[in-house]
């Protein structure tokens, strides 16, 4: 019970993690288009949590042959939550934004 409890919380917070960084990227770079920011929000929230334990398996064991099967288990792992986890929360929030803003005018002095 208690494992599901925590799949379910880890989910949560890559998912809130995912929509504050597209967020983010919607108020810092409002010019590159909505799908590359979920894009990049989904990599992002994915691979932000996964870094320490990258790192710590690095610093333990060097870069040595032992440290490959972990580090890309990793890898792997973040990839797979970017694509089913944190792009779907990324896309449809990016989609969101940019459908209620406004269009930019092309003319600055009417």
């Amino acid at each position: 019970m208690f494992a599901i409890v925590g799949l379910i919380v880890s989910l949560a917070f890559a998912l809130a993690l995912t929509i504050g960084i597209a967020f983010l990227l919607d108020v810092m770079a409002p010019n590159r288009s909505w799908r590359s920011r979920a894009v990049w929000a989904a990599l992002i929230a994915a691979f932000l949590p996964m870094s320490l334990p990258i790192i710590t398996i690095l610093s333990e064991l060097g870069f040595t042959s032992e440290a490959i099967v972990p580090v890309a288990g990793l890898i792997i792992g973040a990839l797979f939550i970017a694509a089913v986890v944190c792009f779907p929360a990324a896309y449809f929030f990016s989609k969101k934004r940019t459908a209620g803003r406004d269009p930019v005018s092309r003319t600055v002095f009417d």
